[in-house]
Order: structure tokens, then sequence, then C-alpha cells
């Protein structure tokens, strides 16, 4: 039950949000924190879900400076930083809050925890 309401919720949130409405217009962009490219980029890959019975990859893209989220072959949005460290807020419906976690030794990225309503799901970073 819990996978099947999972998966309706992102057909929903994909087909509530078009492309155009899914990305900030220059006013709402200077409200938010920014994050410069070298930065972007070690959030950079693709990540697999840890068993949740729904979702299977994210994708993280860096797009003109801006970091993007796709879960498996959903539509693609943008992620703005949030004031918590390696935390980042999706501008879908829902507005799912993705915390990139970190290696403790090297503080290279290593996978991610996602908090989407009331569920939490996490995955790993796949090897580049």
């Amino acid at each position: 039950m819990k996978a099947l309401f999972l998966s309706a919720l992102l057909m929903y949130t994909s087909a509530a949000v078009s492309p155009v409405s899914a990305h900030n217009t220059p006013n709402q962009a200077s409200a938010f924190i920014t994050a410069d490219d070298k930065e972007l980029q070690q959030y950079a890959g693709t990540y697999t879900f840890t068993e949740n019975g729904t979702f299977q990859k994210l994708t993280i893209t860096v797009e003109k400076g801006e970091l993007y989220g796709q879960v498996d072959s959903n539509e693609s949005y943008k992620l703005v930083k949030q004031s918590e460290p390696d935390s980042y807020k999706s501008t879908s419906t829902y507005g799912s809050v993705y915390t990139f976690t970190r290696d403790p030794n090297t503080k290279a990225v290593t996978g991610f925890r996602m908090k989407i309503m009331d569920y939490n799901l996490e995955g790993k970073k796949d090897k580049q």
C-alpha cells in the first residue's frame, strides 16, 4: 500500500507542476541561498534507493549553476539550497527535502536522505 501511494504521489507531482513552473522566477531566486558550481558538482551523479518497493534511482545534475533531481524517469525538478548543510528542497508540488550524507573521514558525498510528506527514504551514491 505504501509503495502504491508513493508511486501515485510521484506521478501526480510530475503531472501537477509543469517544467516552466518548476523553476523560480528571478524575484524568487534572490531570496534563496546560492551555492557555487564546485560545491554542486560533488552532489552530481546517480544514487540507488535502499529497499522501498517504489523508487529505484535518483539522478542529480548541475545545469547552469543550479542543482536538479530526478527520480527514476519522472520529471526533473530544481533543488534549492536550504540553511542546513547539504540540504536541498525540491520545487515539486510536495517539496521533498534531500539531505546528502558524507563519509566522516573523506567528507565525500556518499548518499542521501529524502523526506517526502511523512515518509523518509534513503539511498547510496553509485560508484562513478
